[in-house]
Formats: C-alpha cells, sequence, structure tokens
C-alpha cells in the first residue's frame, strides 16, 4: 500500500496546503493535467486561489527543513519537507508560480521558482540551487525585484527559461494571468515512468481522475467496485486520486471545492456506507507515555457492517483521522483466520496520537498500541455479536468475550492459553478408573436376587473401608461404617481389612463384595490371610485364591490404562510442539522483517540527514558569499566615494 500512498499523498500534500489557504480566503484547489508546448509531454497542475506567497515565503517554501506550521494549532505539517518530497515523488521538474496581496503597508509581488532535478544534473551540480525571479507592483504596473545583481537576475531568466516548459519570460508571466487576483500555480513536469517506460499515472482510463498504471492496478477490485458501490471507497482508493481525495478529509468547508480534471470531487463520509452502526467513546490512559497534556482529549469511534457486507466480501479496517486528515485509510487491525471480522468497517479522529513525518502512518508509541489493541476489541465483539446478522454462523458469545478479555490483557500469553485449554479437554475425556470400570454393570456379576448387603471393612477395629449395598434398582448406596452385616444364611459375615481394590467372584449367593481403600502388599496379604483364616472357622468357603486373581487382574488393567493415558497426552503434547514450534518460526521471520524494516529505517534517516547537512552547508556557503559580496560592495562604494572626492579636489585646484 505504500507504492499508492506515495503517490497519491503527493497531490494530496499539496491539496492540503490549499486548503490550508481557506483562511486566506481560497475557495478551489484545481488538480489537472497539461501538455508541455515544448515536448509534447504530459504535465501536472495543482492551483489554489489563496493569499499566495511573498519572495520570503517562496524561498522557504522552496527550501528543505523549513516549516512555518510547527507553532500554528490544528496543523499536521512540522517537518517542512512536505512540498519538496511530494513534488520531486511525481516528477524530476517543478516551477512554481505565486502571487501574494500586499500585507502591511506592502505592495503585492509575484514570484518564480524552478526545482528542478534535471537542472542540476545537467549542469553538473554538487549543491542544490533554486532559482527565482521577483516583482512587485509599483506605480500601476509589474517591476522587477531585484535582490543582488541584475547579471544574477538574468542568469536566473535564462536558467528557468532553458530548464522549464517555458520558452521566454514573457511567456512566464502569462501564467500570472490565469490567476484571479492572487493564489499559487504548481506545475510539475518530467513525470516519473515505470521499469517498462509508460508513465506511473494514468491519465486515459477515466477523463476526469488521475489513477496509477501499470503493476498498481488490481483489475479485479475495480471489476468489484461496479458490483459494490458501498465499497467502492475500499476498492478504488488505492489507486484512484478522486476516490481518495474524496474522503481525505472528515470534514470539508462548506465553500471549498476540490476539483480534479474540470470536474468537483464530491466530498464521502464512509459512515453513509455503513449499517447497524454503533457509536463508541474511547479516551486514552492520561497515564500513559505520549499522550497529550489536555485530559479532555478523547474518539468517538463509529462502528458497522458496510452495506455489502452480505455478499461477504474481505472488506473491513478504520479510517483513522488526525486533525481532519486521514493518515490511515481502512486499517486493518484484526488479521484473524477465516472469514471472521469481515464486513467491519470504522470512523474515528485520534488527535492525541502523533503521526508520522511523511503523514503515511503513526509514530509507534504506547497510545498507539493501547489505541490498536482497543480497535481490535471492538472489532471483535461488535463481530461476534452481529455477524449472525448478515449471514455467518452465530458465535458463542459467552466463548467469545472470555478470548476477548484474554486477548487485550498485557500478559495473555496465547501458547499458554492453548495448552491449558488442549490439557483441560484431554482431562475431561480421561478414561474412567479403576473402581468405576471394576462397578459397571458389565463387571458386576449378576445372580438373579434381589439384593446383596456389602459389609463392613475394618481392620483392628477402625472403619476406614467403603461399603456398598446394591438394591433391586440397581444403585449402589453406602452403608455406615462399623455395621454388621448379616448374610441370607442368617451367618455373621466376616470382617475384611481394606487393602487392594474391588472384587466380585463367582463363589456363590452370599458371598460379599467390598470396596476398600487401596493399601500395600502386605496388607492385601493380611487381608487374605483373616479371610481365610475367619471364613475356616466360621464355616464360609475361602476366598483368598479368588482376591489374588482379581488383585492380578486389576494389577493388569491399571497399567494397560496408565499405557493408554500415556499415549493420550503423548499425542496432544506433540501437537503441543508443533504449534509451538510454528509459533517460533513465525516469531523468528517477524523479527528478521522488523530488523530489515529498523534497518531500511536507519539507511533513509542516514540520507535526510546528509541531505539536510548538504543544504545547510549551501545555506552556510552563500551566507558568506553574500556576506563578502556586500564587504567588496561597500569597499567599492568607499572607493568610488574617494575618487569623487579626489577629483572634485582636483578640480578645484
Amino acid at each position: 500500500m505504500s507504492g499508492f500512498i506515495q503517490n497519491f499523498y503527493i497531490p494530496m500534500q499539496l491539496v492540503i496546503n490549499g486548503l490550508l489557504e481557506v483562511c486566506n480566503g481560497a475557495t478551489y484547489v484545481n488538480i489537472d493535467v497539461l501538455q508541455s508546448k515544448k515536448d509534447g509531454n504530459k504535465m501536472l497542475l495543482i492551483e489554489d486561489n489563496g493569499g499566495g506567497m511573498d519572495p520570503d515565503k517562496m524561498r522557504q517554501c522552496m527550501s528543505l527543513g523549513y516549516s512555518a506550521k510547527s507553532k500554528v494549532a490544528n496543523t499536521i505539517g512540522q517537518y517542512g519537507n512536505g512540498f519538496k518530497t511530494s513534488t520531486m515523488r511525481l516528477g524530476a521538474d517543478v516551477i512554481v508560480f505565486s502571487r501574494c496581496r500586499g500585507k502591511d503597508e506592502k505592495c503585492p509581488t509575484q514570484s518564480i521558482g524552478l526545482l528542478s532535478y534535471t537542472f542540476l544534473t545537467g549542469t553538473g551540480k554538487e549543491d542544490i540551487v533554486v532559482p527565482m525571479l521577483d516583482y512587485e507592483w509599483k506605480q500601476m504596473e509589474w517591476s522587477k525585484l531585484i535582490r543582488s545583481t541584475v547579471s544574477d537576475w538574468d542568469r536566473n531568466v535564462e536558467t528557468i527559461v532553458q530548464w522549464s516548459p517555458f520558452s521566454s519570460e514573457a511567456d512566464l508571466l502569462r501564467q500570472f494571468n490565469l490567476m484571479k487576483g492572487h493564489g499559487t500555480r504548481i506545475i510539475i513536469y518530467n513525470l516519473w515512468e515505470d521499469d517498462q517506460g509508460l508513465l506511473e499515472l494514468d491519465f486515459h482510463a477515466d477523463p476526469h481522475d488521475i489513477q496509477l498504471g501499470g503493476v498498481n492496478r488490481d483489475e479485479k477490485n475495480i471489476k468489484m467496485a461496479k458490483e459494490y458501490p458501498n465499497s467502492r471507497h475500499f476498492l478504488t482508493y488505492r489507486h484512484s486520486l478522486r476516490s481518495y481525495a474524496s474522503i481525505l478529509y472528515l470534514r470539508l468547508p462548506h465553500n471549498f471545492r476540490i476539483i480534479l480534471r474540470g470536474k468537483d470531487v464530491e466530498h464521502h463520509n464512509i459512515v453513509n456506507d455503513m449499517m447497524l452502526t454503533e457509536t463508541i467513546s474511547y479516551r486514552p490512559n492520561p497515564i500513559a507515555e505520549g499522550v497529550p497534556k489536555d485530559l479532555n482529549l478523547s474518539a468517538l469511534v463509529i462502528v458497522g457492517f458496510v452495506k455489502d457486507a452480505k455478499y461477504h466480501i474481505d472488506v473491513q479496517g478504520f479510517n483513522v483521522y488526525h486533525k481532519n486528515r486521514l493518515i490511515k485509510p481502512f486499517w486493518r487491525v484484526w488479521n484473524a483466520a477465516g472469514s471472521d471480522g469481515r464486513g467491519v468497517i470504522g470512523v474515528l479522529e485520534a488527535n492525541f496520537v502523533e503521526p508520522a513525518h511523511d503523514k503515511q502512518g503513526f509514530e509507534r508509541t504506547t497510545v498507539l498500541a493501547r489505541l490498536e489493541a482497543r480497535l481490535v476489541h471492538m472489532q471483535k465483539v461488535y463481530w461476534s455479536t452481529n455477524c449472525h446478522r448478515i449471514g455467518y454462523a452465530p458465535r458463542r458469545n459467552k466463548k467469545s468475550n472470555q478470548s476477548l478479555g484474554r486477548d487485550t490483557s498485557p500478559d495473555y500469553d496465547p501458547q499458554q492459553s492453548a495448552r491449558s485449554n488442549k490439557k483441560s479437554s484431554s482431562s475431561s475425556k480421561r478414561l474412567p478408573s479403576d473402581s468405576d470400570k471394576f462397578y459397571s454393570p458389565v463387571n458386576l456379576k449378576k445372580t438373579g436376587k434381589e439384593s446383596r448387603e456389602f459389609p463392613e471393612a475394618v481392620d483392628g477395629g477402625e472403619g476406614n473401608g467403603h461399603v456398598f449395598t446394591k438394591g433391586g434398582s440397581g444403585k449402589k448406596t453406602p452403608i455406615s461404617n462399623r455395621s454388621k452385616v448379616i448374610s441370607r444364611s442368617g451367618k455373621r459375615s466376616s470382617l475384611f481389612e481394606p487393602s487392594s481394590p474391588p472384587f466380585s467372584g463367582d463363589v456363590g449367593d452370599d458371598v460379599c463384595e467390598v470396596l476398600p481403600e487401596r493399601r500395600a502388599n502386605g496388607s492385601s496379604q493380611k487381608l487374605v490371610g483373616r479371610s481365610k483364616e475367619r471364613g475356616l472357622n466360621d464355616g464360609e468357603p475361602s476366598l483368598s485364591e479368588t482376591n489374588l486373581r482379581i488383585l492380578e487382574q486389576l494389577k493388569q488393567e491399571n497399567s494397560e490404562l496408565k499405557e493408554r493415558v500415556g499415549k493420550f497426552e503423548g499425542e496432544h503434547q506433540s501437537e503441543l510442539l508443533n504449534d509451538l514450534q510454528q509459533e517460533r518460526n513465525r516469531c523468528t521471520s517477524i523479527e528478521i522483517e522488523l530488523t530489515q524494516a529498523k534497518n531500511q529505517i536507519e539507511q533513509l534517516n542516514i540520507e535526510q540527514d546528509s541531505l539536510i547537512n548538504i543544504f545547510a552547508e549551501e545555506r552556510e556557503r552563500r551566507d558568506k558569499e553574500e556576506e563578502n559580496l556586500r564587504k567588496k560592495l561597500k569597499d567599492a562604494s568607499n572607493t568610488i566615494q574617494e575618487l569623487v572626492d579626489k577629483i572634485k579636489w582636483l578640480e578645484k585646484r
């Protein structure tokens, strides 16, 4: 997207300068295409009818790094590079005509300035030279305003005529006749071409528009814009200047016009393309780093579905304005997998966030990060609540709200959350325990009797076992500890020490099922011994062999269960490790891209610093040269005066 922004930001930067001239009487900004009389090539024209620039402001405009807006409220041009960088991005050369009304008892002036890359490279100049011509209105006519010498004036005229699309000084002055009293007229020529030798700007696709050509055009989006008119601006703002200009300002003065190739640009508010809108107030944290001191700053976020959302096209993002100017068009804050988030768009004016120097984004600060997280939260909540209204499957609000709370938390770890979710799901699906398996209907021995009684399990007078009865209903009911249970035969049943897992055997109708707590092997043997001894004394059948057999069976089943559980957890552990490795690889790639971006930014900063140093050195050199010339002029004047005095003295003699 940066390519289109760089191309369309250029004329729009000049439109912004024209809009700022509203206070000086500007009523329009006109963008049009001209044809050079010298070579017949296309030229780009941007003009307004504002107050114009006097000779001093003209020189400041053509100088790098000067800005008069740094102390003016509600303006965003703080660096003084907008005009230079924007015009040189479109074409190699630019010529500026500006007429200024007289202020503070000063005469009206008009100036011509040439910033030409072709001239600098063609003449092999190492320093940036900007030839300029100034005129002032005196005695009912325009006269030359010579700031240095006549020879410098003549040299500037010759340079401008040679390297501009105009053939003479009179031809240059005729450009002022096209102005209505005052204003500025900017002509960019020698427009840049792409790798195929074609102009980067397309003037033929639409006679009332300027579009990007070549690889920058997306024919699929152009076709979709005709089918989905409510999504037209999202689909065309990347390549259409008219579309981009229509949403450039959140509010446009009622008496101000933007004219593109003879036709007015209709101001458009994205809210008109929305349905099911909601308005949310957002106020930045006043203690966060980078927040302005004005505690009254807040933003009203209008969020809703684009009216074409029912067709499920991928249109989403927030238009973020700063001081009425669009900085981030259709900012996509939520990159969800699948179709989540589609159709949700929003508008807000965030004056508490600082724009970047190129006005193509915001400075990456804590304030911006919190705003972005909040916008993601808003979009997720709105989507999960309303997506069913445009034909998507309903989302579970409870689940989505829980996930939203995690996403916006600064301590949220998606990997840890995924692991915990998977562990909980695996534990919920855990296989039945030994006791559950033993007491399942399959393993219980059915004898056809109406009921069975389970004796109390004790050890040396301490009841620490679990005793159950199985009634006719098939339910197990516990029997209180230390109770004596009488069998059907009328004999008192044996009292067992709890040791091993419960068991059942096919040993007759009078055998009781006991559910004791598990003990060590010694306790099991003790249980068997006591069972055998007491069974003989009471005349009951022995259960020792049955107990041993059941114990071995339970041990084998327990080991099998452990193996199955370990295998089940191992499979999920491998999935978690794979997910973790994918996240690590993704983080590594993002870190590499971030490092490359930082290196590129550092390189650009170095280049900008070198340009600033070059301009500073040039300015210093010119100041010194001017000072030397003034000194020589003063010395020459003194010498002339001395010679005149000598002549007078000689004449008197």
